[in-house]
């Protein structure tokens, strides 16, 4: 690529290392050929502390946390130090990414001013089978939260244009999430991010990643599981008034459409109000809202409740209708009907109502 100079606008690659060992050596001198600036984070390393004192001569600046914070912290400190007069580049350390790579992004960033740019990995050859599958798994969900397609959701592998900087460098979170959170916040730019097809690169089948499958699937999907055990919650209540309100009502023979519509709205109004709370403050952390927010938000989320009602009601009662089921047997039809429901309530509640 030459020099990464142009027109007055620099190019800084910024690599997050923990724990770094003799890859991150091998890197930094053909990245030196390449880009004036490199700065590297010592994320609280406990192994390979001598690599940082042979690093030196390549890098502009070593910044050091005394702890490990995490990636997302340690690409925060190398914002912070950076400031938004550069575009910036961030590489892994463990010889993934290769400076062939990390050179395509540098020239993608020339062209793509207002979005991110990203390196992405096909997953062809012999891939670990976890990062082949949690690449899948995660590039679906991800469509489905955000509506953006991203190929390689994982990737570390990320060119951000200087206008970007401060944006990004606000967005929480300390350790992996962060970076799913930067893709994230990638739909309210002014244009969709720019993927570029890199190599994929598995070293000893990944065995030097720091990615904790446990712990940090469950960072990354942590609103998402707390909104699973709000539904979930809010499903037995629910359904468990549901069927209690129709078994009474059958006993006195009340017509089927009206023990429905009784029925559901006597358990929605319980479920729903356990619902909006629980969410408020546990899923989308909204405690800390100014008042006209939160009657905002309250009032937004009656309206959900009432659309999807309507529409469970009307699933339930057409299929009750048509299978001709009576009684406390419809409060099967009726969980069918709000799984079906379920996706949407999920979207317009993070999307709208408990929009940060």
């Amino acid at each position: 690529m030459g020099s990464d100079a142009e027109q007055g606008r620099t190019v800084t690659v910024l690599i997050p290392a923990y724990n770094p060992d003799e890859k991150l050596l091998a890197l930094l001198p053909k990245l030196k050929e390449r880009f004036s600036r490199i700065v590297l984070v010592d994320d609280g390393s406990v192994k390979g502390r001598e690599i940082f004192p042979q690093a030196e001569k390549y890098v502009e600046k070593i910044l050091v946390h005394e702890r490990n914070r995490g990636k997302g912290a340690a690409l925060k400190t190398g914002f912070a130090y950076l400031g938004d007069s550069t575009d910036v580049i961030t590489a892994d350390s463990d010889g993934q990414h290769t400076p062939e790579d990390i050179a395509k992004v540098a020239e993608g960033l020339r062209s793509h001013r207002d979005g991110l740019v990203l390196g992405v990995r096909s997953f062809s050859g012999k891939v670990p089978l976890r990062s082949r599958f949690g690449n899948w798994w995660t590039r679906w969900f991800f469509f489905l939260m955000t509506g953006l397609m991203i190929r390689d959701t994982q990737t570390g592998l990320r060119g951000i244009p200087a206008a970007l900087l401060p944006r990004v460098a606000a967005i929480p979170g300390d350790r992996y999430e962060y970076e799913m959170a930067m893709l994230a916040d990638a739909k309210n730019h002014p244009s969709r991010p720019l993927q570029i097809p890199i190599e994929t690169v598995y070293i000893d089948s990944n065995a030097t990643s720091h990615f904790n499958p446990l712990l940090d699937t469950i960072r990354i999907y942590r609103s998402l599981f707390q909104f699973c055990i709000s539904s979930v919650l809010s499903f037995l209540i629910d359904n468990g008034i549901f069927a209690v309100v129709m078994w009474a009502l059958a006993a006195k023979d009340t017509p089927r459409r009206d023990d429905v519509l009784i029925a559901l709205v006597a358990a929605r109004f319980v479920s729903s109000h356990f619902n909006y709370f629980y969410n408020r403050f546990v899923v989308f952390r909204r405690e800390r809202a100014a008042p006209h927010r939160r009657h905002r938000s309250y009032y937004g989320y009656i309206a959900l409740v009432l659309a999807v009602g309507a529409a469970s009601y009307a699933l339930t009662e057409g299929c009750a209708a048509l299978l001709d089921v009576r009684g406390v047997a419809v409060t099967v039809v009726k969980i069918a009907a709000d799984i079906a429901l379920f996706v949407a309530s999920y979207l317009v509640q993070k999307k709208l109502i408990f929009r940060r």
